[in-house]
């Protein structure tokens, strides 16, 4: 191909690029224009409008949002147009012309993550990002890692392979449910440090109960013995404050099509920049410099509109803002709790004074994996089920586009399988 070709290329990929990112501008400016709106409105007037913003199917009472959150149509509209415009011309043109809202979109992350954006991996989802940390460490036969029974399953069987493989020992250390008094399981881990612990495993909130650790005091509590701490962010970043500053990790992963609200297949990595080097890339590039955290992202042939459509994303959590949001997903959990809490059958799983969204309940005489069944077999109702550690119980997480219509519905049927 010859010089002015190439150039053509280039050029029509930036255009491309260029069209798009003002395509979304003008979406974000309608965005806060409409919040504004309603801010010296009642809050109804608010949720109702973000609730449309979603096109989700009404007939599906969805309450397992932490596990996948839908995008806003606006989100989608973006991705899609990237779809076509990567459809439309030659890929390679195509991704040289995106290349700086790739960019933009990483220091968008940095600026909410309050860190460096040289400090920000685009992954594709929590479990990359920590198995980025958890196998590209160098770590040699008898090193420990410390971790908790409450951890992710597949990042606990990471530690195992690596068990198996180089001869590591991986320790957990047990978690009380409800977790009533969050201080002693900074204590408990304390305890377990040994001259061979060489990092600590957490998740910023449990995926399995909701429960929120301690983070900052379990950070602050091992770098006193010199150990790094690596944090599963899955729940936490979009859902509540959450930043590098407040919790003093070394590693933070999280997804961005939970909380954040971004389309699936989207997530961040976070290594302090120091630690970069020390870390190798699943995927090794062919020229990125090993102090570079781009490295982490070199993946082959990957599909950009997913990761540019974040734009939209931040763009929307920003106008709702993070306390606003907090505080909605706290009253949509509790509206659904507390006329189920009555029933002497059910009972907490979760301590909800240091919990958001998610909450764990065990209905006596039914299993999980059964009520999970009929609450979508009969009536259109998806929660997740919990059998794990020393955790059961059906795990519900509402989110702001859920409606109360939609939890008294859900009150109704379960309330109606109480008194069976």
């Amino acid at each position: 191909m010859d010089h002015s070709r190439r150039k053509f290329l280039g050029q029509a990929g930036l255009a491309i690029g260029a069209s798009i990112a003002n395509g979304a501008k003008l979406s974000s400016i309608d965005w806060h224009s409409n919040a504004n709106s309603y801010q010296d409105e009642n809050d109804d007037d608010l949720w109702a409008w973000v609730q449309q913003s979603f096109s989700v199917d009404r007939s599906i009472i969805h309450l397992n949002n932490g596990g996948v959150c839908p995008s806003p149509d606006r989100v989608l509209a973006l991705q899609q147009q990237h779809v076509a415009a990567s459809n439309r011309m030659p890929f390679y043109a195509y991704r040289s012309g995106i290349w700086p809202q790739l960019e933009s979109v990483r220091e968008s992350l940095a600026n909410e993550f309050r860190c460096s954006s040289e400090e920000i991996a685009l992954t594709r989802n929590t479990s990359e990002g920590m198995q980025i940390i958890q196998l590209g460490l160098d770590l040699r036969k008898g090193d420990e890692i410390l971790t908790t029974e409450h951890d992710y399953p597949r990042m606990l069987a990471t530690w195992e392979q690596r068990a198996k493989r180089d001869g590591i020992i991986v320790r957990k250390v047990p978690v009380p449910v409800p977790l009533e008094f969050p201080e002693n399981l900074v204590d408990d881990l304390e305890d377990a440090i040994t001259e061979a612990t060489r990092l600590i495993m957490c998740c910023h909130m449990v995926d399995l109960t909701g429960q929120i650790l301690p983070v900052r005091r379990i950070c602050d509590m091992a770098h006193r013995h010199g150990v790094h701490v690596l944090v599963d962010g899955a729940q936490t970043f979009g859902q509540i404050p959450c930043t590098a500053a407040m919790l003093q990790c070394d590693y933070f992963a999280t997804s961005l099509h939970k909380w954040y609200m971004g389309p699936q297949g989207t997530g961040m990595l976070f290594v302090r920049k120091q630690l970069v080097p020390a870390v190798w890339p699943l995927n090794p590039p062919e020229e990125t410099s090993s102090t570079d955290i781009r490295k982490f992202e070199d993946v082959g042939t990957r599909a950009l509109a997913q990761v540019l459509s974040l734009a939209e994303s931040s763009s929307f959590n920003s106008v709702i803002g993070l306390e606003r949001k907090e505080e909605r997903l706290r009253y949509l959990r509790d509206y659904a709790l507390e006329p189920l809490l009555q029933y002497d059958r059910v009972t907490l799983r979760t301590n909800l004074t240091n919990a958001c969204a998610l909450a764990t309940i065990d209905l006596e005489g039914i299993h999980p994996v059964d009520l999970r069944d009929t609450l979508w077999a009969k009536h259109r109702i998806r929660v997740r089920p919990i059998v794990k550690a020393n955790v059961t119980g059906i795990r519900i997480s509402p989110s702001i586009y859920t409606t109360e219509r939609e939890l008294d519905r859900f009150v109704d049927v379960l309330e109606s399988i109480i008194k069976t």
